[in-house]
């Protein structure tokens, strides 16, 4: 079939049994007939003949065969990436099945930047709790490009952050908030900087630093404005994303770090932080609210999305 035959061909739905999912997966996980046989409690010829079914519906080869076991193709790549995602949409179906035999009237999974917490998220939580009381709530905070694998694989309904450059956003759409996040340098209340009414750029390259790690959206934007600001192309940099670890570290050293201002203004407002005057030309991709496309959302996302939206 041609290029263009293809594309003027009608579209059918692929049929394939749950016992054909469960083969997929453990395929994928053991690259072997027999092991893949033994996990789903039948035999090899039955599981063979499961994956000869699905290779003739599509009439493509799925899997390679060679003497120490089988390697996807990259239409089975496709088809595993799939398998994969069912199977984990049913695991939580199963999940928020039990919530509801509970009593409960929904489940939502929530991912969050930092940044979004402070300002946001928590205005939006008990406004939703409020009218929803018997909706059960999960909240996960990280980094986006941590938080973003497990929306794509369905373990969160959706994510406050925003795309990591490297990350391909296909699949997933993003309702930007109006207003950029602004970020501030911060130190504990007792260093020698906390006090000034202005500071030097060169006051600060001896400083160590408290970042995120490499590869998060913030980390490269923060790490260019300081060398920017500084001049200098070499800093003293610790890595983490726990705010706990931050804090703590700074509470105990003359370490300094940038924290989205929301973040800093709540801690500084019980004595924990000090805010810096330093004023660094970071340029973030807004953030939003990512969720997936080709995702069917329960009732109760949509309405806390409503909500947030609003």
């Amino acid at each position: 079939m041609t290029t263009d035959d293809a594309s003027d061909a009608p579209f059918r739905p692929l049929k394939i049994s749950s016992r054909q999912v469960l083969l997929l997966n453990a395929l994928d996980q053991y690259r072997n007939m027999r092991r893949a046989a033994l996990a789903m409690h039948t035999t090899q010829p039955t599981a063979s003949l499961l994956l000869q079914q699905l290779e003739s519906r599509l009439d493509v080869k799925l899997f390679e065969r060679h003497p120490r076991g089988m390697e996807p193709t990259m239409y089975g790549e496709v088809l595993i990436r799939y398998a994969k995602s069912v199977s984990h949409d049913f695991e939580h179906a199963e999940a928020e099945i039990a919530e509801l035999a509970k009593g409960a009237l929904g489940f939502v999974r929530i991912g969050s930047v930092i940044g979004t917490v402070p300002a946001l998220l928590t205005g939006w939580l008990l406004d939703f709790r409020a009218a929803y009381p018997r909706v059960r709530l999960s909240i996960d905070v990280g980094t986006s490009d941590t938080l973003l694998p497990h929306l794509i694989r369905g373990d969160l309904d959706l994510v406050l952050g925003r795309f990591p450059d490297r990350l391909d956003n296909q699949g997933l759409e993003i309702d930007f908030f109006d207003q950029p996040e602004q970020m501030s340098v911060v130190a504990r209340p007792g260093h020698a900087l906390a006090g000034k009414q202005s500071i030097a750029p060169g006051e600060l390259e001896a400083q160590t630093w408290i970042l995120h790690p490499v590869g998060s959206p913030m980390r490269l934007r923060v790490e260019t404005a300081l060398k920017q600001y500084m001049r200098s192309s070499t800093l003293d940099i610790v890595e983490t994303t726990s705010l706990l670890t931050i804090t703590s570290l700074i509470e105990s050293s003359d370490m300094i770090s940038v924290v989205p201002h929301d973040v800093a203004r709540h801690y500084a407002k019980y004595g924990l932080l000090a805010i810096l005057p330093i004023d660094l030309p970071i340029s973030l991709i807004n953030l939003g609210i990512i969720t997936r496309k080709a995702k069917t959302l329960s009732p109760a996302v949509v309405e806390f999305l409503k909500m947030a939206r609003k």
